[in-house]
């Protein structure tokens, strides 16, 4: 990427079916950035990055340890990019590489951005993906809300801004799932984006969602509880 280098982190938890397997992702981007309100970014300026993407990056962790002792039919893969604050590098070179036939493979990509902040009354998370190559996996996510969560859910068909988007231009079926009224979190990009703004019911209600979700897509053998 323009300045440097940048890397994407991947892990793989194999399904146990024979034959042809299909893939879900569950991914986030692991970069933070301070974007000045005046002139050109300063690589050197503070960005802890707590929410955008701290949040997110902790996520995929977290679920890769609650599926990694499940015995499940399919493939899971977890995916940390790098470069996403500069133009989505990561994400777009991933999807730009993969052969056609991998490609097919994937069943979903469940991207978290943003999990852990709550600028809304009660806890939501807006589920954005492309129409129609996103709306299963909206509904689906939507149904894992209603079912282990209190989670207020809104959605939105036009996806922009996140590693989601490379995906469903190749019309792979994406969803980024974000905390409610992200725009209203003027802490991002900048020194203010700490752990004290950090809201852990919400990351983990949004976890549950997600985890439950993914569970179902790679086949789980056994009940996920707590």
């Amino acid at each position: 990427m323009p300045g440097g280098n940048t890397s994407n982190i991947i892990a793989d938890k194999r399904g146990l079916a024979g034959g042809t397997r299909s893939v879900t992702l569950v991914t986030a981007h692991l970069d933070s950035v301070n974007h000045p309100a005046h002139g050109p970014d300063d690589p050197a300026a503070p960005a802890p990055g707590a929410d955008d993407n701290g949040s997110g990056s902790v996520g995929v962790v977290e679920i890769a340890r609650v599926l990694k002792d499940q015995s499940s039919t399919q493939d899971l893969r977890f995916i940390l990019f790098g470069g996403e604050e500069q133009g989505l590098f990561g994400s777009k070179h991933y999807v730009r590489q993969l052969p056609a036939a991998e490609r097919t493979l994937i069943k979903s990509v469940v991207n978290m951005d943003m999990i852990a902040v709550l600028n809304t009354n009660s806890p939501t998370v807006l589920l954005e993906g492309g129409d129609p190559v996103s709306k299963n996996m909206i509904a689906g996510l939507s149904s894992a809300a209603h079912t282990y969560t209190k989670l207020t859910v809104n959605t939105s068909l036009d996806p922009h801004d996140s590693d989601h988007v490379p995906f469903i231009g190749a019309a792979v079926p994406a969803v980024l799932t974000i905390e409610g009224n992200d725009d209203a979190n003027h802490n991002i990009h900048s020194a203010n984006d700490t752990l004290n703004h950090v809201n852990h019911d919400l990351a983990l209600e949004i976890l549950r969602m997600n985890t439950a979700y993914v569970a179902g897509e790679i086949g789980v053998q056994t009940s996920l509880t707590g």
